[in-house]
This record gives C-alpha cells, structure tokens and sequence, in this order.
C-alpha cells in the first residue's frame, strides 16, 4: 500500500482534485486497477511504477502522469464526467459533429452556427443524451465508430487564426445516428 506525500497532496490539491478522486493502485496489474477504478469511479491513482521523466507516480487511469503533463487532468475528468453527448449534422456540407457538452447542445448549436463551425451555417440538432457519467468516454467510442468518415476541416475563426476542427464526419446523417445510438447501447 502506497502512501501520498506531502507533495503529491499539494499538487493534488493546486490542481483541484479531490483525494476521493485518486486511488492506490498499488501491486494491481493494469487491467486489474482499471476495473477497480472503474467501479469506484476514480479516474486517477498512484502507488504504480515510476514515470520515466521525473518519477512521479500520479496518473491517470490509462497511465498518464498528470504532474509532468497538466494536460491529462482535464482530459481524464472530461472522459468521466457527465454531460450531454450529441450528434449535430450540417445538410449543406452532409457533415456530422460528434460532441460532448455540459450546457445543453441547444446553446452548442447555436455557437457552431455562429462561429461557421467547419465552414457551415446549417448546424441542426439530430440526437442528444444526457448521461450522468462517462459522457466524454461516450463521445470517443461514436468517434472511433466514426474514424473511416474522419474529415479534418480548417476554417478561420477570427481574423488570421485557423482552426482546425477534428470532431467532423463526412457521412450521411443515419451513418452518425446509427454510432451514437450503437455507442450509447454499449
């Protein structure tokens, strides 16, 4: 059993995570901590082998370290955290957005519309679905579903500054439905 130190109490705390979102994987074989994280719901833990670049051992559930990498915090608790997954399709283009939201995807829309998201102005709400957890994990498995209909679309969204959009499909509207409703079922 491994113990957290001091500073791994306050990194912990300066990047706003709970200890009861943090679990002791420690002597768990990877598939065997993912399954327990799973049940308890912690998407990060410690007590594993050593990360190459600095030793530290907080991560998350994949086995990301989150002190060398911020980044992963905000990804891992987007992949388990609960909130609206949708399906908005633009006729115009026969694009598909697949995307995760916590506002409703009504407010979602309308700022794709707004910005010309990937070039269109046509964005329509086609399915939604609240789910109290793993919404982001949700979004990923429709993606992935999605992947042979991946279409990367450049736009400018303010003066000088492109985007490029990477949760765009081209697809018919049914092929979309179909992974959302196949993702949500799993």
């Amino acid at each position: 059993m491994a113990r957290l130190s001091d500073d791994q109490v306050k990194f912990l705390r300066d990047q706003g995570i709970s200890l009861s979102q943090v679990f002791d994987g420690s002597g768990l074989r990877a598939k065997d901590r993912i399954a327990k994280m799973d049940a308890l719901g912690t998407p990060f833990y410690y007590g594993g082998a050593l990360c190459q670049a600095a030793g530290h051992t907080l991560r998350t559930k994949p086995g990301h370290c989150i002190q060398c990498d911020t980044s992963k915090i905000a990804y891992q608790l987007r992949y388990v955290a609960s909130g609206h997954v949708y399906v908005a399709y633009s006729a115009s283009r026969q694009y598909a957005k697949v995307g995760y939201s916590r506002a409703h995807p009504d407010e979602r829309i309308a700022f794709l519309r707004k910005e010309l998201y990937g070039t269109s102005s046509d964005w329509e709400l086609k399915e939604t679905s609240f789910l109290e957890k793993n919404a982001g994990q949700r979004e990923f498995v429709i993606h992935a579903l999605l992947e042979p209909h991946r279409k990367p679309v450049t736009y400018e969204k303010y003066p000088g500054i492109f985007v490029e959009c990477r949760e765009i499909f081209s697809c018919p509207q049914d092929v979309a439905i179909a992974a959302f409703r196949k993702a949500l079922r799993v």
